[in-house]
């Protein structure tokens, strides 16, 4: 096979494996246009990959009570971003903002911001506010790595050689 196919191959073979990955992190199940935002209690979490989940015992309006699985972004992208395993737990009353489920409204969100009741704040998403909205080192010096890696990824090409 001569190099030019091999190349070829490479590359395809790199978009086919890649595929599922990148149908996994779809945010297609949430209605991305419709913001919501619920206060509840944390009955279970779990910070690890590929995402962080937590489910909140919220009260409605009619004084019952509802369960709501909160998706959120994968703990390794989310732990730079200042969200650590040990900043919720079971029993923490939290507010959070995000998308709700297109089937499923009521049971279903993807997070974006949690607030905890003594104010402070935890992204849950790539989207949260505070990577667009914050002036830190740290949150400057995560864009600077990303546009460094985007950068770099750009220059190596589909088959890892400078182009």
């Amino acid at each position: 096979m001569n190099e030019i196919a091999k190349v070829i191959s490479g590359c395809f073979l790199v978009v086919a494996l890649a595929s599922p990955a990148l149908a996994h992190h779809s945010a297609a199940a949430y209605d991305t246009q419709k913001e919501v935002r619920l206060t509840g209690t944390i009955t279970q979490y779990r910070f690890g990959n590929p995402h962080v989940y937590m489910i909140l015992q919220v009260k409605k309006a009619d004084g019952s009570t509802n369960s709501v699985e909160v998706e959120a972004g994968a703990a390794s992208v989310l732990n730079p971003l200042g969200f650590k395993k040990d900043a919720l737990a079971a029993g923490d009353v939290v507010t959070v903002v995000g998308n709700p489920g297109r089937d499923n409204p009521d049971k279903f969100v993807l997070g974006k911001d949690l607030y905890k009741q003594d104010g402070s704040y935890i992204p849950l998403n790539i989207a949260s506010r505070s990577i667009y909205t914050s002036n830190s080192n740290e949150t400057a010096s995560i864009s600077w790595r990303h546009e460094k890696l985007a950068h770099h990824r750009k220059r190596q090409g589909c088959h890892g050689r400078q182009q």
